[in-house]
């Protein structure tokens, strides 16, 4: 039949493997159909979500058949469903497969067992595998392991392939399950793979379905409730407001088009499965604000510890003068600004203080000025950021050295942090922070519960960049607080202030749009190309970046130019851009095992991995494929090595959002900005897009769809309840 859209339905058993990821998610197979369009005996090439299928396994396989211009015809598979072996050849393969049972042996088990061979290798591995000749010991106990290693994966798989399961979301299940999968907990309550990696509650609501979940169940709207509530977390909140959480519980429920009659039903059922939740302690209502126990906790934690530092006495035994100093007559540095030298003094006059301003207003020189005073005073100096590039830009415009928070905190694979309020970090001196603006309320609570009794910090951030990935918004909420002393610096420095960059930032900032006509002394750094279409915007994007932008700055394609779209999805998004931008600058590298990710592709780490120590949204380079290991090569300079399978994790980045290159700079930036985007765009995220550009951005696009995110400051409300804790905490210690 010809490769076409028709799906078809074939029982195959599987005869060879071709290709399998190291996840099993993904293989191709070769295999004999024995019905279905295809003839008898007819050879078939399956590829698709089989590569958990071993020879001697036989499945019944629905999907449409394609044509590769390379491979030739194969079938993509859609849904398997396991057919049991019931002939003693298929059952003799299966057998084949543990260690030390070959033919002779599997047909002798065949003979003494009959039909009740399989079950009985289920009850009593040992007992029936014993009976093989030279499995004695060592050899019989490895044997045993391996069918029992595989039974939960097998009990898994045909429980849900009886149930319509597709073949994709069984794999995802049996790897979220671990090492000992159990059938009867998943059946009993399948609810409970939300809390597993790789698996959301609309998989886990579908099994749950499937094998007879009452829709209208308790247990259902409690799930549901729950991970409402955690999926406001991934956007940012710490809390949701009662009846907001209940219109999120019930849409999630629902489906999306549900009509609201449906919707209306459900109501009154979800909003008992939350007062249970309350009841029973899972979740915190507190005045009308739902909240996990865990963001509850840290949110309240962190309030008592802002309000301690920021009433403690000051401990640092250092002189700071009134007026700044006179620069050295051999020194080029500029004298610091009057604000500067306020946030210095403040910095060592508290014991928690905070420097903030946009581009041009000399956080940086602020921090070299107050490195020199603590260093003339002989004390202790510690500068950490969130991100590895951060902080070796931190350390070598300081000249001091500089790490990452994690770093820091000692954070030990598989045990968190080391220190905490029982073992502080060095104490004594003064800890400075840069890139406060990324700090989410639970790596703030890790970091400031570590800061011993005798440590100054100095948050230094720019709030006015897009909110941290993670709960919370703490620059912005410590600064709302009024309880922490603050320095705002706002004039621009003259070098600055000729930056086009610099201006245009400062501009969006103000929601006017940015200038890009340049006065005679300017740096033009700053373009605007105006394309409203969004084909024609992403053709010109793709040819700015991989061609014309590196040819005229002289830097590299990969890794000197990169693309900061809004949004993932469209035309000029990060994932259609990312294909085309590849498809020029990396053709055909070595791809990786069970990857997607070539040699030589950009690549962005997209959740935090602290055994790598490499945070979410930062940059690099797939440098080596090596076996079953890759090399990737860290914008920080860093090279690491990780296994193939772990880089399920990292991203093509040729493209990004802008949201996940919060903390990065780039020297070259290009930033699309159309209607297409209309959703995502906040004049904070294009102030952030613009930041991030070091000698150049370019900005392409539709001036209305500019207008249009100047014109909206935020483009969310976060939920956080942390000034007004900190209030409160501060007039409890007063009272």
């Amino acid at each position: 039949m010809p490769a076409g859209d028709h799906e078809e339905t074939l029982e195959v058993e599987v005869v060879g493997v071709r290709f399998r990821s190291d996840d099993e998610s993904f293989g191709v197979l070769d295999a004999m159909a024995s019905s279905g369009a295809s003839a008898r005996g007819t050879h078939e090439v399956l590829v698709g979500p089989v590569g958990h299928l071993d020879v001697g396994d036989r499945v019944r396989a629905s999907g449409t058949r394609q044509h590769h211009a390379k491979h030739g015809e194969r079938f993509r598979v859609n849904r398997l469903q396991t057919v049991r072996p019931s002939d003693d050849e298929a059952i003799g393969r299966i057998l084949q497969r543990i260690p030390g049972v070959g033919p002779v042996a599997a047909e002798r088990l065949i003979e003494r067992f009959g039909a009740e061979l399989l079950d009985r290798l289920d009850r009593e591995p040992r007992d029936v595998l014993r009976r093989v000749k030279g499995l004695s010991g060592e050899k019989l106990s490895d044997a045993v392991e391996h069918w029992q290693a595989e039974s939960g994966p097998r009990a898994v798989r045909l429980l849900l392939e009886q149930h319509e399961v597709d073949a994709a979301t069984i794999g995802r299940v049996i790897r979220a399950l671990g090492d000992e999968p159990d059938v009867e907990l998943l059946q009993s309550d399948p609810y409970r793979l939300t809390a597993r990696s790789g698996i959301g509650f609309p998989t886990a609501d579908a099994i749950a379905l499937a094998l007879g979940e009452d829709p209208t169940s308790v247990g259902r709207r409690r799930a549901g409730t729950v991970h409402a509530l955690r999926q406001a977390e991934d956007d940012g909140h710490c809390h949701l407001p009662h009846d907001e959480l209940i219109r999120r519980a019930v849409r999630l429920l629902a489906g999306r088009n549900a009509p609201w009659s449906t919707s209306d039903a459900l109501k009154p059922g979800v909003a008992a499965a939350l007062a249970d939740l309350v009841r029973d302690g899972a979740v915190v209502d507190t005045d009308g604000r739902v909240a996990t126990l865990e963001l509850d906790e840290a949110e309240g934690l962190l309030a008592e510890i802002v309000a301690r530092l920021s009433t403690d006495e000051p401990t640092l035994d250092v002189a700071v003068a009134d007026d700044p100093p006179e620069p050295d007559e051999d020194d080029d540095a500029p004298r610091p600004s009057a604000e500067q030298w306020q946030a210095v003094r403040l910095a060592c006059g508290h014991r928690l203080s905070i420097l903030t301003g946009g581009p041009g207003t000399g956080k940086t020189q602020t921090m070299r000025a107050l490195v020199e005073v603590l260093r003339a005073g002989n004390q202790r100096v510690l500068l950490c950021a969130p991100t590895g590039k951060a902080a070796r830009r931190l350390a070598d415009a300081t000249g001091a050295d500089a790490t990452t928070i994690h770093r820091l905190l000692g954070f030990v694979p598989g045990g968190g942090f080391q220190h905490d309020e029982d073992d502080p970090i060095p104490d004594g001196g003064m800890l400075v922070v840069d890139e406060a603006s990324m700090l989410s309320l639970d790596l703030a609570v890790a970091l400031l519960r570590a800061i011993g009794p005798s440590t100054h910090v100095l948050l230094v951030g720019d709030v006015d960049q897009l909110a941290p990935v993670g709960p919370g918004r703490v620059l912005q909420d410590l600064l709302e607080s009024e309880a922490v002393p603050a320095v705002r610096l706002t004039r621009i420095f003259r070098q600055a202030e000729r930056s086009l960059i610099v201006r245009a930032a400062h501009a969006i900032n103000r929601g006017e749009p940015p200038q890009t006509r340049p006065d005679p002394d300017d740096i033009r750094d700053f373009f605007f190309i105006d394309r409203g279409d969004a084909t024609a915007a992403a053709d010109e994007i793709v040819s700015l970046a991989t061609a014309r932008l590196p040819t005229h700055y002289g830097v590299d394609a990969v890794g000197s130019v990169q693309v900061l779209a809004p949004q993932r999805r469209g035309a000029a998004g990060v994932e259609a851009l990312n294909q085309r931008m590849r498809a020029i600058l990396n053709p055909g590298g070595r791809q990786a095992k069970g990857s997607g990710l070539r040699e030589g592709d950009r690549v962005m780490q997209t959740r935090n991995d602290h055994d790598a120590e490499v945070m979410n949204g930062e940059l690099g380079m797939l440098v080596q494929v090596d076996g079953d290991d890759v090399l990737v090569r860290m914008d920080d300079g860093r090279t690491i090595r990780l296994p193939s399978a772990r880089l399920d994790t990292w991203d093509l980045a040729y493209a990004c959002t802008v949201h996940k290159a919060q903390g990065s700079s780039v020297p070259v930036a290009v930033v699309p900005v159309l209607g297409e985007h209309r959703h995502m765009l906040t004049r904070n995220l294009l102030y952030t897009a613009v930041t991030r550009a070091e000698r150049a951005c370019v900005m392409v696009g539709d001036r209305g769809a500019v207008l249009q995110a100047l014109q909206r400051v935020d483009g969310a409300t976060r939920y956080t309840e942390l000034p007004r804790r900190i209030r409160a905490a501060l007039e409890s210690e007063s009272a």
